[in-house]
C-alpha cells in the first residue's frame, strides 16, 4: 500500500485433482467465452461492486463475479471447489451462485464466522453444524453457556 506503485495484479492459482483431463470451458472462445491471462474486476476501491460490500467483512476481499466466472471457466455444476483461504466467504457465494460446492479452509474464527453469517444472508438459510445438529446461534449460545 505505501509504495511507489500500486499493485494492479494478484496471482491466483487454479489447480484440478484427480486423473480425469481438466476443464476448459473456454477453449479459446469456441463456447463463447474468451479469457486472456489478465482478469479486470472492479475492485473493493469503486462503491456499489460486491468487493466493495465485502470490505466491511475483510480487508482484501475479491469480486464475486470474478470468482464466478473463474469457477465456470475451469469447473462443472455440483464440482468441489476448495478455498484454502476463505475470508469473508467470496468463494463460498460464487460456488452457490453458479451451482458448485465449496470447501473452504480459515484459520480465523472470526472471518468462519462472517463467511457463515454472509453465506445464511445470501441464501435465506441457516447453516447448520454436522456434529451437533445446531444453527451458528445456537451453537453460540451454548458455548457461552
Amino acid at each position: 500500500m505505501g509504495s511507489l506503485y500500486r499493485s494492479a495484479h494478484e496471482l491466483i492459482a487454479v489447480f484440478c485433482n484427480g486423473k480425469k483431463p481438466k476443464t476448459n470451458n473456454i477453449e479459446l472462445g469456441r463456447h463463447g467465452r474468451n479469457r486472456s491471462n489478465v482478469f479486470s474486476y472492479p475492485g473493493a476501491n469503486r462503491p456499489g461492486t460486491s468487493a466493495a460490500q465485502a470490505l466491511a467483512d475483510h480487508p482484501t476481499p475479491k469480486s464475486r463475479e470474478l470468482i464466478e466466472d473463474m469457477l465456470l471457466d475451469v469447473t462443472e455444476r455440483d464440482d468441489v471447489v476448495l478455498d484454502p483461504f476463505v475470508g469473508s466467504g467470496v468463494s463460498i457465494l460464487a460456488a452457490e451462485n453458479t451451482g458448485r460446492r465449496c470447501a473452504g479452509i480459515e484459520i480465523d474464527p472470526t472471518y468462519v464466522e462472517r463467511a457463515i453469517r454472509r453465506w445464511e444472508k445470501h441464501t435465506g438459510e441457516l447453516a447448520i453444524h454436522l456434529e451437533t445438529n445446531l444453527t451458528l446461534d445456537e451453537l453460540a449460545d451454548q458455548r457461552m453457556a
